[in-house]
């Protein structure tokens, strides 16, 4: 009965643990792309491409989008990126799609001499930041 009962405690850490390995391995979000000084007005062009990179959906509601300034971006309720998709957080307003969500700011946030854009999850916890100095040339590659 003990070594039934040690069975099964084994495989369930196994199954436990391979869960959680494939968990961190699947959800892999990042900021891959900041347009900060886009040609015309800032406010319309400038966005944060974010890129899921992983191979599970990953739910965002709630997770949010900031820069040094602590202006917050907060991802709607409901708001699902795909496995292998990326969605545009663009500063101006419009109306939100699977690939396209947007701010409603009437100024722009990212700063073109230098600034940080920072990605939390739900819980708070930092997911990826991508800095830059303004020498890119408008426009920065994060990964």
């Amino acid at each position: 009965m003990l070594a039934v009962a040690i069975g099964v405690v084994a495989f369930t850490i196994y199954v436990v643990m391979g869960l959680l390995s494939t968990n961190s391995e699947n959800l892999k979000v990042v900021i891959s792309y900041v347009e900060y000084n886009p040609p015309g007005s800032d406010v319309s062009g400038e966005y944060v491409l974010i890129t899921n990179e992983g191979s599970a959906d990953v739910d965002m509601g709630g997770w949010k989008l900031m820069d040094e300034s602590n202006h917050v971006y907060t991802f709607p309720a409901g708001f699902v990126l795909k496995a292998g998709a990326s969605v545009k957080v663009h500063t101006g307003e419009g109306t939100d799609t699977e690939t396209d969500l947007y701010w409603g700011r009437k100024q722009a946030v990212w700063n073109n001499d230098g600034d940080t854009a920072y990605l939390y999850d739900s819980e708070g916890n930092l997911v990826d930041s991508c800095s830059w100095t303004g020498k890119e040339g408008g426009a920065v590659s994060c990964h």
